[in-house]
């Protein structure tokens, strides 16, 4: 029998790391409150990524932040700087709860992103919140796959949570889906108002067969055309047909249409000639002068 709290062997692709959930809350936020910056979410990410390692391994903080410090808009972090935010991680987390509090599993995919500084702060906070409310299905749902795990929250209460305006996390969530980190599940409006948004996993992280094959996040055509009023017949309207023909002709009305834009663009340039010899006169009057 498989204990509740116990997770998958195959939770994500790739692998995940562990961490508390309060841990998560508290990075978030931190960031509202401006104790953490983006070096320090990068920090944290990294010492998840470390403690997935083997025991043994000689990777270090630097060498996981810094692997990727070649690409564009990737700042480096000096080992002086990950020591010190590394002391202002220890004093935020060290009043957390330990061995009591409900364990989550970050992707290491995910984790080794926002350590190299390819994430942006918004879009780091709003994966680190997924993951924290990311919870298994306790009874099949229709609009998910079998297995798959979903979490649910308002930009409203992240946006109390960290302090992001709820703009900035609409265009975070929008970037993370075009990468592949997040994606969301369609539903109707009144589930979506009273639970939240329905996120699941990105194509990059997902282990579902087809999951993230389709965007869930629009209905299919035939569903959003689909009506549950039928559509009104009017049975009794009687159909009149003229015995009398329209004197249309296609080929006369395309010839005068093309007519009068000729005649148009005449007295436009017509204008624009009359216009320019004004302007030459005055200069020569002026010159005269």
């Amino acid at each position: 029998m498989r204990k509740k709290n116990t997770v998958d062997a195959l939770e994500y692709r790739g692998g995940y790391s562990l961490t508390g959930s309060t841990a998560l809350e508290a990075i978030i936020t931190g960031y509202r409150d401006g104790k953490v910056n983006k070096d320090a979410i990068r920090v944290f990410a990294a010492r998840l990524e470390k403690s997935a390692l083997h025991a043994k391994s000689k990777v270090d903080l630097a060498r996981i932040t810094n692997c990727k410090a070649a690409l564009k808009g990737v700042k480096r972090l000096r080992r002086g700087v990950i020591e010190r935010v590394g002391e202002t991680l220890d004093d935020l987390l060290k009043d957390q709860p330990e061995g009591t509090e409900r364990l989550k599993c970050l992707p290491r995919r995910a984790l080794r992103a926002i350590a190299q500084g390819r994430l942006s702060c918004s879009e780091s906070v709003v994966l680190l919140m997924y993951c924290s409310k990311r919870i298994s299905q306790t009874k099949p749902m229709k609009r998910l796959e079998v297995g798959e795990r979903y979490a649910r929250f308002t930009y409203g209460e992240l946006e109390e949570l960290s302090g992001i305006s709820k703009a900035n996390i609409s265009r975070a969530v929008a970037s993370l889906k075009a990468k592949g980190w997040l994606s969301t599940v369609w539903v109707v409006k009144p589930n979506e108002n009273q639970f939240g948004l329905l996120f699941v996993d990105g194509s990059l992280l997902t282990l579902i067969p087809g999951a993230a094959q389709m965007d869930r996040s629009k209905p299919p055509v035939a569903e959003a055309n689909k009506s549950a009023t039928p559509p009104a017949q009017f049975n009794n309207t009687p159909v009149i047909k003229l015995t009398t023909l329209k004197k249309n002709n296609p080929k006369r009305e395309i010839k005068e249409r093309k007519q009068g834009s000729f005649q148009q663009d005449l007295r436009s340039d017509w204008e624009r000639i009359r216009e320019r010899a004004r302007q030459i006169r005055e200069n020569l009057e002026e010159q005269a002068a």
